[in-house]
């Protein structure tokens, strides 16, 4: 019997389908639709919802993750063998969709990006995951999965909204308060069906920042501003009483240093006639890139700056999935020190195709070495980076096949069509 099931390139809700399938050895047949054939008739009469993943058999189509989960997955234990496993099942689906799901994307999805939020709901929804996050650890203590010693859909489903949290949201210091959660969840991903369509987890250190609305963060740069100016004022005038207090002739002996301003290892270089903010506005607003490297060969200053190329090194299980390697890709440029971008210009994005994507960029940086920047960077053991001779011809090639094919989904370097770019500045 065959099946084949419709969805979109890296939907979420569709691995754990693919997972289960493989699990219960179940053939599946992969359709791979985009987001504008969910508007068509033909699509609407398979599902008049107009949603993904959609399975159809030999009997019909199938909507809705859990249920076709459950149905790709029916006559094995992965649903239950008794009727009281098989309710647990269901309840636990339950639990995690009613539940857990909001509370879990509320946290994760601002720090991909994929949606704004604010510090008050932020703290408002890790009260709430708390809370049920005790109750799944006080779970796990006594059980080794949601269905006591039985593997079931019920944990491959909890796992896919756990995989996102381990690698951005839950960092080394929180998940030692979860240590029943995370023993869970590693004997989960590490099963070689959810790795073949996840990849290997790499949990985070540092929880990626969450990415707040606008006007938030305005107010609280004002705030920020203004309590610097208040304490500005207030050292003004501490200093201005202590000089009225001291006698004229022992001022220069006893006037206290001004504070000096932190110096980073860029400061420490000589000058460059080379003006990293000049050409950034001037790349990124002409309509000639081509042209534009032209002049940049001639004004850059190669004693005071570097071109480099910077590849992640991926895993055997990586790069399966576009959507989760491209907010690998975000997520890594995200997390780096935003005082890198004053010194730095690069185009880094995700290439080639699935089943074997890669992330690599062309960076310019200031100085001839690796920056400290880069080397305290969480993900640094996992970079490849390749200084560029821009006196050589061949690797100014190199260098702007990057920057001249921007066109995603179409656009070629080193073979790879570039699939996701973005820009560090």
């Amino acid at each position: 019997m065959s099946l084949k099931l419709s969805y979109t390139l890296g939907n979420g809700r569709a691995g754990k389908i693919i997972v289960a399938a493989q699990l219960a050895n179940v053939q599946l047949i992969s359709d791979f639709v985009e987001y504008k054939s969910l508007e068509t008739p033909a699509f609407l009469a398979k599902n008049p919802v107009g949603k993904i993943p959609l399975l159809e058999t030999p009997e019909g189509y199938l909507t809705e993750s859990n249920a076709i989960l459950q149905y790709v997955a029916r006559g094995t234990p992965l649903v239950g063998v008794t009727e009281f496993q098989q309710a647990k099942v269901r309840q636990w689906l339950d639990f995690t969709s009613l539940e857990l799901e909001p509370t879990l994307l509320g946290l994760l999805l601002p720090i991909l990006g994929y949606q704004l939020t604010t510090p008050k709901k932020q703290e408002e929804i890790k009260k709430e995951l708390n809370w049920k996050l005790k109750i799944l650890e006080n779970h796990f203590k006594a059980n080794n999965f949601l269905v006591g010693e039985l593997l079931t859909v019920a944990d491959l489903n909890l796992a896919t909204y756990f995989q996102g949290l381990f690698q951005f949201a839950f960092d080394k210091q929180y998940r030692t308060t979860i240590p029943n959660i995370t023993r869970w969840y590693k004997y989960i991903s590490e099963i070689p069906a959810f790795q073949n369509y996840y990849g290997r987890t790499k949990y985070c250190v540092k929880a990626f920042p969450i990415q707040y609305e606008q006007e938030q963060q305005q107010q609280q740069q004002q705030k920020q501003e203004q309590k610097q100016e208040q304490s500005q004022k207030q050292q003004k005038q501490q200093q201005q009483q202590q000089q009225q207090q001291q006698k004229p002739a022992a001022q220069n002996d006893d006037e206290e240093e001004k504070p000096k301003k932190q110096q980073c290892e860029f400061d420490l270089l000589p000058q460059s006639p080379f003006n990293i903010d000049d050409w950034k506005r001037q790349f990124l607003a002409s309509k000639d890139f081509a042209s534009e490297f032209k002049t940049f060969w001639n004004i850059f200053d190669s004693q005071g700056w570097s071109i480099w190329i910077v590849k992640y090194i991926k895993g055997e299980s990586e790069g399966k999935v576009l959507i989760q390697f491209r907010n690998n890709c975000s997520g890594f440029l995200q997390r780096a020190d935003p005082h890198f971008k004053k010194w730095a210009f690069a185009i880094h994005g995700v290439y080639g195709d699935v089943p074997d994507l890669q992330i690599s960029g062309a960076w310019i940086w200031r100085g001839t070495e690796i920056p400290q920047y880069l080397k305290d960077h969480p993900t640094f053991e996992y970079l490849q980076l390749t200084k560029l001779d821009a006196s050589k011809p061949e690797d100014r090639v190199l260098f702007e096949e990057y920057w001249l094919n921007q066109t995603e989904d179409e656009s070629k370097v080193q073979g790879l069509t570039a699939r996701a770019l973005y820009y560090f500045r």
